[in-house]
């Protein structure tokens, strides 16, 4: 029964009903997709890492040996050879990125057919390389076998331009399994890392190897893939050192620097820790962002709360006649709570309707630009139930104020 005269109240204030329909719409857009990348940061404080990470040490080196030549090759045999010899450590690899490390994210695509491999449409994956990366990180090994040994190539020559040489086998994570084979044994299937090359075949299944970088949805985070690529000095190589025991990770790292001089006085050495570190470092930042974007949900919903309250407040300062009318006429104070409770309900689900489209625009803008995940149906009743909530916390007061109003207020007009 108060249906009309609301509508009928309402439009005859369109530029404000516009402005504050906008403000709600812009809050339920933002809200939405603010808690979920929230919830994908918190997410990844308890991510599996699948590797032995707390024996492990990192060292980004740098060299000016020239690129590709016959004395890289070398001087990398001869470095890895004395990294090993260094007392407590059990193993060394050079890779071209460190899982949980996101300053670096080496990205791949694999598809299933050539076509979607050259329109890059696969699933995106980390890619892994380095000869005994899997040993050296102490991978789990759940279905099939290791990389062999004898199928290296090198990194250089399958990125090279004009290259047709790739990788014939590679190793690849439960999670990717699933997501690219559902309910079928991975082992034996083929994939195409790059267009205008032969397809490589999974011979191995790992159980978890975490993405070093980017925003992922659940599951995500393991879609990661090892490739036998052999890496050389010259290629931009971080050092992978396995310790005997974690105690042990500063003495190893220290000698290892000092090692990587001796070898070459001109090494500069970009970064140095241990891995856990580098998981400590992103961990915090995820928890700073994860605070950021509370911080700005809040805020909004209290920007569009703040707006809710003046408007009623307005509205109920313009109206003290009609509502003194309307008690004379015998309206309860329960149906003057109940009218303004009710239109601004409807305010704020034609905002929360304009929103929830909003909020998909936005997250396909997200996934086109920035390589993030589809916003999950479920976020977008969230946002609309924190709307709606505190829209009518925000006219509760309003409201009550306006519930007080006297029948005398219609004489006194």
């Amino acid at each position: 029964m108060d249906l009309k005269p609301i509508l009928s109240a309402l439009l005859r204030h369109k530029v404000v009903l516009f402005l504050l329909v906008l403000v709600i719409a812009l809050s339920c857009g933002v809200v939405s997709n603010s808690v979920f990348l929230m919830t994908l940061h918190l997410e990844r404080l308890h991510m599996p890492a699948g590797f032995d990470e707390d024996r492990l040490v990192e060292i980004n080196a740098d060299t000016l040996l020239t690129p590709h030549s016959d004395e890289a090759k070398r001087r990398t045999r001869e470095t890895a050879d004395a990294l090993r010899q260094i007392p407590g450590v059990q193993g060394v690899t050079l890779s071209n990125q460190v899982p949980l490390d996101y300053s670096a994210f080496f990205p791949g695509y694999i598809a299933l057919n050539e076509k979607d491999a050259e329109s890059r449409s696969g699933v995106l994956v980390a890619v892994y390389g380095g000869e005994e990366f899997a040993k050296t990180l102490g991978l789990r090994l759940v279905a099939g076998r290791w990389l062999n040994p004898l199928g290296f190539v090198d990194y250089a020559d399958v990125f090279k331009p004009g290259s047709v040489l790739a990788p014939s086998e590679a190793l690849i994570t439960t999670a990717l399994a699933k997501r690219v084979w559902p309910g079928q044994n991975p082992l034996g299937k083929q994939f195409y890392f790059t267009s205008g090359k032969p397809p490589t075949t999974v011979v191995g299944v790992v159980e978890h190897l975490p993405r070093p970088n980017a925003i992922y949805g659940p599951g995500e985070e393991d879609y990661s893939i090892v490739l036998p690529m052999r890496l050389w000095l010259d290629d931009g190589v971080y050092y992978l050192l396995r310790t005997a025991d974690p105690s042990q990770r500063q003495q190893v790292l220290h000698a290892a620097v000092d090692t990587l001089h001796r070898l070459d006085p001109h090494v500069a050495i970009m970064s140095q820790r241990p891995v856990t570190d580098a998981r400590k470092e992103q961990l915090g930042k995820d928890l700073a962002m994860a605070r950021m974007l509370a911080g700005l949900c809040v805020t909004l919903l209290l920007i569009t709360g703040l707006g809710i309250v003046g408007l009623s407040s307005y509205w109920v300062q313009q109206r003290r006649r009609h509502i003194g009318v309307r008690r004379a006429l015998g309206a309860t104070r329960t149906d003057i709570l109940r009218y303004f409770m009710l239109e601004n309900f409807l305010l704020t689900s034609l905002g929360v309707m304009l929103g929830m489209a909003l909020a998909y625009g936005l997250s396909a803008l997200l996934m086109h630009y920035y390589e993030l995940p589809r916003l999950p149906w479920f976020y977008f009743p969230l946002g609309a139930v924190a709307l709606w909530v505190t829209g009518q916390l925000a006219v509760l007061a309003p409201a009550l104020r306006a519930s007080c109003i006297s029948p005398a207020a219609a004489a006194a007009g």
